[in-house]
């Protein structure tokens, strides 16, 4: 009987619009959780996930289909 495993890790990083300044701390746990909302809607799991005032930076399990 044959198994399949996969595990794939996708690093994703996006930035603000000319890499401006505009995720202000208060936004971060509100645009985090978001952000982990559309990868749960997608079918994967947000390992982790950081921000940085004009970028983001998440560490993403997907499903392989």
């Amino acid at each position: 009987m044959a198994h399949t495993f996969a595990n794939l890790l996708t690093h994703v990083v996006f930035s603000t619009k000319d890499r401006e300044p505009l995720i202000a701390p208060c936004l971060k746990p509100d645009l985090l959780a978001y952000l982990g909302g559309i990868v749960r809607e997608l079918g994967g799991k947000a390992m982790i996930a950081n921000s940085m005032p004009d970028h983001v930076h998440m560490l993403l399990s997907l499903p392989p289909n």
